[in-house]
């Protein structure tokens, strides 16, 4: 049996030697015949949590069936981060993800080649497939129409294969975002971003939405509740344009990457999310009352037969509200020193600002909402 080689501390650990041990450990036959390792950083500043690095590969002769590349994520190199990723268990959910998930989770993600993740300092690896036979849209810019369909059809597929059957292995091992430890932790570091957050990226709040970001807060665990009563599926959790792929021959071949907050929820938060995050507002505006239809046509087919089209358009303005979560902790307690990355957070925070005042989804704030 082949030894399983360290954890890379930095991207300067991915030597030949080390890409030698890695790629022999999942199971690659031909690996020893790796000559050298070319790192190229493609994740600084916009992964946020994660280090992504492309890994060119050199041979002695012919590569034979090994890949010219694969992609190798590692942990943050900003303390806080890891410390961030730790509280939220972020690298052992995408470990969790690919080692039990990945192969039945009805949606395509990269083939995982290794993995290793350290519960003591929270540190991890995934050597995966590089996917750059397909393409990627830019976040800033945000989805197009037909982009934006495709995802969702594809995350249909996905959760209407798990509708209200989230109580067995693997799916009842994963996080759940009602649990009452999670959302009271959830919580505690969403009231903690705040302050940070209306420093960083006041001028993109108006009063009222300033007033009902911190009233959201307050009443978070009570809204996770109203979520946690309706049906539960299991959801990407980060299903946005920065983490998709796409066919480059305009099929509907699709792929999603990035599943450190994967688990249980409301499937019509991945959706909500998306649409309210990755979606220019005007495309937005535009498709989704007929991209939620045609995702609850997706979904009623393949498992949620008791989801009615007034449901699924009510669960989906409902979760639009939890769309607050993810800029408000992210822009409290990640490192926006990348120019790129603070473009991608005042696009993301401004469109999801802007689909919470359009679908009046103060309506689901328990107690009412300051006017």
């Amino acid at each position: 049996m082949e030894s399983r080689p360290a954890i890379p501390a930095t991207a300067e650990d991915i030597t030949a030697a080390w890409m030698q041990q890695a790629l022999a450990a999942g199971g690659l036959a031909g690996a020893e015949g790796i000559e050298a390792v070319s790192v190229e950083n493609i994740g600084a500043g916009v992964g946020f949590v994660g280090t992504i690095l492309r890994c060119h590969l050199s041979f002695h002769g012919d590569a034979g069936v090994l890949p010219e590349s694969v992609i190798v994520k590692l942990h943050s190199s900003h303390p806080e981060t890891v410390q961030t990723a730790r509280r939220l268990r972020l690298y052992e959910r995408e470990y969790a993800f690919y080692g039990k998930m990945a192969r039945q989770a009805q949606i395509r993600s990269p083939a995982l080649i290794h993995g290793d993740f350290d519960d003591r300092d929270h540190r991890f690896v995934l050597v995966l497939e590089d996917l750059r036979g397909m393409t990627t849209a830019d976040q800033v810019a945000g989805a197009s129409a037909a982009q934006a369909k495709t995802a969702l059809r594809a995350i249909a597929r996905m959760h209407g294969a798990y509708w209200n059957r989230v109580d067995r292995p693997p799916i009842s091992h994963f996080h759940d975002s009602a649990n009452p430890d999670r959302r009271r932790l959830v919580q505690r570091v969403y009231q903690a971003s705040l302050a940070v957050v209306f420093e960083r990226f006041g001028s993109l709040f108006s009063p009222r939405m300033e007033g009902l970001a911190r009233e959201y807060g307050e009443h978070l665990i009570e809204h996770t509740d109203a979520l946690a009563a309706g049906p539960l599926t299991f959801s990407h959790g980060d299903f946005r344009l920065g983490n998709m792929f796409f066919s480059a021959d305009g099929s509907d071949d699709f792929a999603v990457v990035d599943w450190q907050v994967c688990g249980v929820r409301s499937g019509l938060y991945d959706v909500a999310y998306f649409l309210s995050s990755s979606v220019p507002v005007e495309v937005r505006r535009a498709v989704e009352a007929e991209a939620v239809a045609e995702y609850h046509d997706i979904v009623r087919s393949v498992g949620a037969t008791d989801l009615s089209p007034e449901e699924c358009w009510r669960s989906y303005r409902q979760n639009i509200l939890s769309c607050f979560q993810t800029p408000i902790i992210a822009g409290g307690q990640l490192d926006f020193s990348d120019a790129q990355g603070r473009k991608l957070a005042d696009a993301m925070l401004t469109r999801t600002l802007t689909a919470i005042e359009d679908l009046d989804a103060v309506e689901f704030l328990a107690g009412g909402a300051s006017p």
